[in-house]
């Protein structure tokens, strides 16, 4: 239950977080394909992504390039109280391969998934998390306040 406007996906400093953080892409050629643009983009090329992946992902920001082929996730993580995003981003792991399965049909030859963190994150309790999600293949952090 959403108490006093706390709580999940739909929290107003998640929100606010999510909406003043823009992912780092340089360079040209970028597609955004955020959240349904990607199934939009996806159906323009032809590609039904239900025999690709089960469940539709959609991530916070995401762009394709199909010049360089580059596929780059963002998933923006706000948190200022200890809560269940504590464990959203140990399913890197998991996520990257979906999306490593949309990149390919994409025509991508490199499928990145960041998150992008607020400073909450950078205390000594994530550290094993952090660790963690460096060492998948794939998935890495960054912090932008």
């Amino acid at each position: 239950m959403i108490k006093n406007g706390v709580g999940g996906a739909n929290t107003q400093t998640g929100t606010n977080y999510e909406k003043r953080v823009q992912a780092p892409i340089q360079g040209e050629g970028w597609i955004n394909v955020s959240k349904h643009n990607l199934y939009s983009y996806l159906k323009s090329i032809k590609v039904d992504w239900e025999n690709i992946i089960s469940k539709k992902l959609l991530p916070d920001e995401a762009y394709f390039n199909p010049i360089t082929k580059e596929f780059k996730i963002f998933e923006k993580k706000f948190q200022q109280t200890p809560g269940s995003v504590d464990e959203k981003p140990q399913t890197c792991g998991f996520k990257i391969k979906q999306f490593e399965k949309i990149g390919k049909a994409l025509g991508a030859v490199s499928t990145t998934y960041t998150y992008i963190f607020n400073n909450w994150f950078k205390k000594p309790e994530y550290k094993d998390m952090l660790e963690y999600i460096d060492s998948v293949p794939g998935c890495s952090y960054i912090f932008m306040e």
